[in-house]
């Protein structure tokens, strides 16, 4: 009230338009506290679920700290000749990746309770050469469930490591201690330790100014982590960041990435490609001398296309979603 006894309009709109802003506009939740993140991570430890939110957490980690209910007892098998999409004339390879309502699910672990709701389920291993398991952790491990029952039917299996624009020093990546790449080593450790086969390396942020020539040191990151890995392991760059230390996905194989593929095993692309971009990335793969059969391209089946601008993202069928081809993500 003023002093007559009247409202105060001015502040009473003042109020309405600071609530309307945040309906509008709200603040982004904070989440949980980092207390609460290792509790959680504590408790879905015990159920045979490994991840690492953060670079503290995954250079704390050692072999001793491992629980057998977290290892993949399992090898990989070889297929037999008619197990596998075809023999007889050259095929495309096919990975599906794993993204499914943030992963590390009560149904994944190895003692997993009846269910109530449905789950993922990868079915048709046949037409399956690799399975990514990936969540937004910061390193996610497949679960040792998922790794059995793809080892059983000749599936190769990687984890994830990304850096999002939200990882916070996203530099100690490249940390290169005692003629070594201690992340890269540690990655390659978790792999053998846990049972699976290598790693999808998915850079989303730009590295700080302080690291200089970050792209070699890049590429001999990459070097490090597959010579650390045992002789069937696998490591595979997504399409993300570029030799201009920018995120700027390509969707396909171009002189910005070719560097980073060529030192991993292949490329995984974004999901906006084309015929003109498959084409022109088989050239360019052949003359760096990479198997254009090991650059994969991205179809998105949960067709995320309703209100993008631009070119729209790959998706099977092309009205409406669901996929196949070389490079999947669920």
């Amino acid at each position: 009230m003023d002093f007559y006894g009247l409202p105060d309009w001015k502040r009473i709109g003042r109020d309405i338009g600071k609530r309307l802003k945040d309906i509008l506009n709200p603040s982004p939740h904070p989440g949980p506290s980092k207390e609460e993140r290792r509790g959680q991570r504590i408790r879905d430890a015990l159920k045979g679920l490994v991840y690492f939110d953060d670079f503290d957490e995954l250079s704390a980690w050692q072999p001793s700290d491992g629980d057998p209910v977290q290892v993949s007892n399992y090898p990989l098998l070889k297929r037999a000749t008619h197990q596998v999409h075809d023999q007889r004339h050259p095929t495309s390879k096919v990975i599906l990746c794993h993204d499914y309502k943030g992963g590390y699910h009560d149904y994944e672990s190895i003692r997993p309770e009846p269910l109530e709701h449905e789950m993922f389920s990868c079915e048709f291993l046949q037409y399956v050469d690799t399975f990514i398991y990936f969540s937004h952790k910061l390193v996610c491990v497949p679960p040792a469930s998922w790794t059995n029952t793809l080892h059983r039917n000749g599936v190769r299996v990687l984890g994830t490591l990304i850096i999002e624009p939200q990882t916070s020093d996203n530099n100690r990546l490249l940390s290169f201690v005692d003629g070594e790449f201690i992340v890269a080593k540690t990655l390659a450790s978790m792999a053998e330790y846990f049972g699976f086969d290598g790693w999808l390396l998915n850079v989303e942020k730009e590295f700080s100014g302080d690291l200089h020539d970050w792209p070699t040191s890049m590429v001999n990151f990459i070097s490090s982590l597959r010579n650390h890995l045992e002789q069937q392991g696998r490591v595979l760059w997504y399409d993300a960041l570029t030799l201009d230390n920018k995120r700027e996905y390509q969707n396909a194989l171009t002189e910005k990435n070719v560097c980073f593929a060529k030192a991993a095993n292949g490329l995984f692309t974004n999901y906006k490609w084309t015929p003109q971009k498959v084409s022109s990335s088989r050239g360019i793969a052949k003359k760096n001398s990479i198997s254009s059969s090991n650059i994969f391209f991205g179809i998105d089946v949960w067709a995320q296309n309703a209100n993008i601008s631009g070119h729209r993202r790959t998706t099977y069928p092309p009205q409406g979603g669901g996929g196949t081809n070389t490079g999947l993500v669920s």
